[in-house]
């Protein structure tokens, strides 16, 4: 006990030194300046090392084949190899993100078709000297490498300023740290960083406001994790409540300061964040939540742990009752608390956070919502604990009220209470938290004009209108694309990131009647956004909102040109493609989750729509009926929810989604029932005793075979469940592609037959035809070079802003063009997320390939991550159950196969003489052999018994014999002699017969009575196992006993009893019991008066106690017999109830053994022990309890 007591102890001491350690060192260096020197060494290291790595790589590129792909597909992710054979790019590994990868000599002009696009390739510049240079948002280190034709351009990328996987944009495997920063060598500050003598760049410290705090964020809380084990291990070494106030103060403090830490966390912590929950000063974030729920948590457990020191202090307390009442008030208020906090929170956080609680929606889950569930299921364990604290003061209050929370029966009702509790709250507030979400898009959807983008282009049309420049191109034939860079350039640069912009032209000797028609109708609809506006406002064919305004120029010889310039939301696209991949949303549009659908009806007919919702055309009766019953504004038919808002009497919005399934309800309450149980057991494991566990060792090894068994099967089964739908939806997933780049690759070969090379492809025709295709298959397009460049795109501002880099994957082009794959599906990564990329070749009429054409795949009816997960968890939860019968049919099973041998246990147990049983086993089994050797073993044994019995009878019968003939025998022999010698003297006429005739009558008597004690004796022998129990009144017979014996001057008699103690028995044998030990202790006393009188002593005052009380053990009473006599000497108290053994000398020695025979066959005892307050003798009867 001491040695572990001693680990405790240590431990707690070596976790309080470490979290003291972990803050110290937080918050000094979170203050120092950092060691950039060191930090450059380092990093020049890494460099040099990835250096010679990215020159293997070279070297195999420049002597590799010119005729072969030179591509590498094991380059690591942070390097890149463009290899040119005579100044062109013929393969690659990775891309630098340039708009222009050209290294050409020739000359460089500028292109008015692509203003933004750089006039010169800044790959031309790279020698073969390292250099650190800015391509886009990436730096990288680069070199080139030549040899005769071949030249080899290579690049390791230092930064990457959008990265998300590192907090300064540093490439992860330089090992810098993350407050520190990559600079140019141009910077001031900072300390170089070397690469073969030469410094290319340098290291400084990040001075972020916040960085140091969230750097050292991670130390700190391990800091508090290692405080909070302390603590408990504290409170563990020595559990009163003493100690339990120092933890609990030593507690609040730390979980008070870490509260406060947050509060300076806001802007560099998302847990502290109050864009992830707020609600109040409290609880101002849901770190705040957190905390506060981890000092309820802790201080409940602590208080636990130390529950029977509090226990033990009340019960000794002056006014214990009170005090057990308060105890048991305190209990139920923070009972109540508790749950009241939970709810409290739990509501807060659903209505007041975009955390998702709904465990059947699993895309919308993150990390915050097993927090915000970690939190609320430790809270709720801590109610069971804090009602089995109350257990006991409730029995001690009331009697009789006795219930364990911690039973397999309490913890199932608890955790079916517990999880139905959550799933209706998650699911109830997560519903209005729906419609409330429902209607700002309803409320947004209804407002179909973009007053923004209206009062930007009021403030520009006249500048476009007046500009010169366009005026003279517009006169300039296919010169749209021109026009429309300078107007974005000049014009509608403010806004050129969230719309679309398209030119078409329309000269005044336009003969075709088709082009004359459109311009007419496309200036003619909509409306005008004000009065004397150029553009007007109009909805196209698939209802989106765009605008339109058309713009007069004149040219002398040419006459009058009309332009037509169309604005149109990126968000028209409808998630097409990139604007999916990079989330495109125009100012005030309404981004709503592929998962809905919503309609807009006008005066009753379907003005637009989107989804996969199949709505009608015009609202008829019977939806207006359910519309109008619907009082909460939902209508649930078809297996969709439908969310139905009235703008005006004649404009309604629905939107919609798929019914959430009552199955998914099912496995949400299963999945948290079974989560809840087994927090609720592993409360009880420090319950188990070893010795239960030994006692039961065959049968739990029976169990968890079994019970392995089931779970490996489990195991299996989940495992192979959760490949083949993975295998099924990649099955699926490859089908839709092949599908989807077939019919791309068809409508794209259809429009291109005549043409001879991607050269032919005028701007306005490949983007007219590019628009067509991919409005019609909801998807964008990229065409590619036949070298693997683009050149057209229907969003060409990825490549513009350089997200995406200007080659195609080298993995897509080595397959199309050297392995001559019909297409090619490449996993690639756009922004944070990667995507499926499809390529295919484009070939004319004449089987010439002229292009190579790109589609992002972004179907969203393929969710393998939610349907992979959901299907796990579904399987996993009903596999759970199953195991939980299968768990109580196996222990039926177990129980019921060692049934027999329990029972031939117990009944060996029991065995005795008298008491000899057969075991009925009927089946034929390995038991029934075990059984019926055992009970051929009972029959010879109760043969060999009556036997013995038969032999111990005689024998008892002789010994018998032989003390009654010696009983009598002993006084007779006195009385032979006395009358002998009486009749002599008679006979011898001696005249002093007279005198000795009364002392020898009085021998005589003296003897005869000892006869009557003698046969007395043998008498109450015969009748100890003849008379039958009955209730007896224990009080009430002792005190007839005393009353019996309390007549002496001499001695004094004191009586301490308890009402109410009954007990079943032979009345008369137990009062035989009690009179016996009663005269003892009388005997006793007088003897050692009479010794003291002789000696001339002073007479004592004898002093004989008798009490009845409840007894320690568990079910008896215990009758004690105190005297101040002399008691029982050492050498004599083995020999005490051994039959003819006295230290009286007129005892016969049968009284103690008589009494201990009667006790014992009432299953009572008696044992002796020395008085501690009268020291003399003390026997202690204990009896059972009736």
């Amino acid at each position: 006990m001491r040695r572990r007591f001693g680990i405790r102890n240590c431990l707690a001491g070596g976790f309080l030194a470490i979290a003291v350690i972990l803050l110290a060192f937080s918050l000094s260096v979170s203050k120092l300046p950092g060691n950039t020197e060191r930090e450059a060494l380092r990093v020049s290291r890494s460099v040099t090392h990835r250096m010679h790595i990215l020159d293997e790589y070279i070297s195999s590129a420049l002597t590799a084949d010119r005729r072969t792909w030179a591509g590498h597909n094991d380059v690591p992710s942070d390097m890149v190899i463009y290899r040119y054979i005579d100044d062109t790019l013929q393969s690659w590994s990775n891309q630098f993100p340039v708009r222009n990868d050209n290294i050409g000599s020739g000359i460089v002009f500028s292109r008015l078709s692509k203003p933004r696009e750089s006039i010169y390739s800044p790959l031309a510049e790279v020698t073969s000297e390292v250099t650190f240079v800015n391509y886009g948002q990436k730096w990288f280190l680069v070199k080139a490498e030549t040899l005769g034709s071949r030249k080899v351009i290579a690049g390791l990328e230092i930064v990457d300023s959008m990265s998300e996987d590192s907090p300064n944009g540093v490439n992860k495997k330089l090992g810098l740290g993350r407050n520190y920063l990559i600079v140019p060598l141009s910077e001031s500050s900072g300390s170089a960083t070397v690469i073969d003598g030469k410094p290319v760049f340098k290291i400084v410290v990040d001075s972020v406001a916040g960085q140091s705090a969230a750097m050292h964020s991670t130390m700190i809380w391990f800091a508090i994790a290692c405080f909070i084990i302390a603590s408990l291990l504290h409170l563990a070494q020595k559990r009163s409540l003493k100690r339990l106030l120092i933890v609990l103060a030593g507690l609040f403090v730390v979980i008070t300061a870490t509260y406060l830490w947050g509060e300076n966390m806001k802007n560099s912590a998302p847990l502290f964040s109050p864009t992830v929950y707020a609600d109040g000063q409290l609880f101002n974030s849901l770190g705040a939540v957190l905390i506060a729920s981890l000092l309820i948590v802790l201080s409940v457990c602590c208080t636990f742990v130390t529950r029977n020191d509090i226990y033990r202090r009340i019960l000794s307390a002056k006014h214990s009752k009170a005090c057990l009442v308060t105890y048991t008030v305190i209990n139920f208020l923070m009972i109540a608390g508790v749950l009241a906090f939970v709810h409290v929170i739990f509501r807060s956080i659903i209505l007041n956070s975009n955390i998702s609680l709904e465990l059947y929606r699993l895309n919308d889950l993150n990390i915050f919502s097993l927090l915000v569930y970690l939190t609320l299921i430790g809270l709720l364990m801590t109610v069971p604990l804090l009602t089995q604290m109350i257990m006991p003061a409730l029995k001690h209050l009331f009697g009789g009220v006795r219930h364990d929370f911690f039973s397999a029966g309490s913890r199932i009702i608890t955790a079916i209470a517990f999880a139905a509790y959550m799933v209706v709250m998650a699911g109830t507030l997560g519903f209005k938290k729906e419609q409330n979400r429902v209607n700002v898009w309803a409320n947004r959807l209804s407002m179909e004009r973009d007053i923004s983008l209206e009062l930007e282009l009021r403030r520009v049309e006249e500048k476009i209108a007046s500009d010169q420049v366009i005026s003279t191109l517009a006169v300039i034939p296919n010169s749209n694309g021109i026009i429309l860079n300078r107007i974005i350039e000049n014009h509608l640069m403010r806004i050129a990131q969230d719309y679309d912009f398209m030119v078409e032209l329309f000269p005044e000797n336009e003969k075709s009647q088709a082009a004359i028609a459109y311009f007419t109708n496309m200036v003619t609809r909509g409306t005008p956004i004000s009065d004397g506006s150029r553009f007007r406002y109009i909805r196209d064919a698939g209802r989106h909102s765009l605008y339109t305004g058309s713009f007069a120029y004149y040219n002398s010889g040419n006459g009058v040109t009309m332009m037509l310039l169309t604005v149109s939301p990126k968000s028209n696209r409808e998630n097409k493609g990139y604007s999916q991949l990079l989330g495109y949303s125009a100012p005030g549009d309404v981004l709503i989750p592929a998962r809905y659908s919503y309609a807009k009806y006008s005066g009753k007919t379907l003005a637009s729509y989107k989804g996969n919702y199949s709505y009608p055309t015009i609202v008829d009766e019977e939806l207006e009926m359910e519309i109008e019953a619907a009082t909460d504004g939902v209508v649930r038919m078809n297996g969709y929810t439908h969310f139905v808002n009235r703008i005006s009497n004649n404009d309604l919005i629905i939107v919609s989604r798929p019914k959430t399934e009552d199955f998914s309800y099912c496995v949400a309450f299963l999945f948290l029932t079974l989560v809840f149980y087994f927090c609720l057991t592993l409360l009880t494991l420090t319950r188990i005793h070893p010795k239960q566990h030994e006692s039961n060792y065959y049968k739990s090894r029976i169990n968890a075979a079994m019970m392995l068994a089931l779970i490996m099967t489990l195991i299996t089964l989940a495992a192979v469940s959760v490949l083949f739908v993975y295998r099924r939806n990649n099955a699926n997933l490859k089908s839709s592609m092949a599908d989807k780049i077939t019919s791309l690759q068809t409508l794209l070969q259809a429009r291109c037959r005549y043409i001879q090379d991607f050269n032919d492809f005028s701007p306005q025709e490949a983007s007219g035809i590019l628009e067509d295709i991919s409005n019609t298959m909801k998807s964008d397009i990229t065409l590619y070079t036949t070298s693997g460049k683009e050149f057209r795109s229907t969003t060409p501002e990825v490549f513009d802003m350089m997200m995406l880099g200007s080659r195609m994957s080298p993995d897509a082009y080595e397959n199309i063009i050297f392995k001559n794959k019909r297409y090619y599906i490449s996993k690639e990564r756009i922004g944070s997320k990667r995507t499926n990329f499809l390529y295919a070749p484009v070939f004319n009429a004449h089987g010439k390939m002229i292009a190579i054409m790109c589609s992002p795949f972004t179907d969203e009816s393929f969710d393998f991550k939610s349907e992979a997960v959901l299907h796990s968890i579904t399987i996993i939860t009903v596999f759970m159950i199953l195991l939980l019968l299968a768990r109580v049919i196996i222990a039926k099973a177990v129980d019921k196969m060692f049934k027999p041998l329990s029972e031939m246990g117990r009944k060996m147990n029991a065995a005795s003489i008298n008491n000899l049983e057969y075991i009925v086993y009927e089946r034929d089994d390995e038991v029934a052999r075990l059984v019926r050797a055992y009970n051929l073993m009972v029959h010879d044994l109760y043969n060999s018994t009556r036997k013995l019995t038969q032999a111990e009878r005689d024998k008892a019968w002789a010994t018998m014999a032989r003390q009654v003939a010696h009983e009598i025998k002993n006084p007779l022999t006195p009385i032979k002699l006395q009358i002998q010698r009486l009749i002599r003297m008679k006979k011898n006429g001696n005249p002093a017969w007279a005198d000795r005739f009364d002392e020898i009558s009085d021998e005589v008597l003296k003897q005869i009575d000892l006869l009557a004690d003698t046969a007395n004796e043998f008498s109450t022998f015969a009748k100890l196992y003849t008379e039958e129990p009955v209730e007896i009144n224990l009080d009430k017979l002792l005190k007839e006993e005393i009353d019996l014996f309390d007549s002496r001057d001499n001695i004094k008699f004191s009586y301490m009893g308890l009402d109410n103690a009954t007990v079943m028995g032979p009345k008369p044998q137990l009062t035989r019991v009690f009179v016996n030990l009663i005269n003892n202790a009388v005997q006793a006393i007088e003897n050692a008066q009479a010794e003291n009188k002789e000696k001339g002593q002073e007479l004592m005052q004898g002093r004989i106690v008798i009490s009845l009380r409840l007894s320690s053990k568990d079910g008896f009473y215990d009758i004690v017999f105190e005297d101040n006599g002399p008691g029982v000497s050492e050498e004599n108290r083995s020999k005490l109830f051994t039959p003819n053994f006295t230290t009286k000398s007129n005892g016969t020695g049968l009284g103690l053994s008589i009494c201990r025979n009667i006790l014992e066959k009432c299953n009572g005892e008696i044992f002796y022990s020395k008085s501690f307050s009268l020291k003399g003798a003390c026997f202690t009867v204990r009896f059972p309890r009736s």
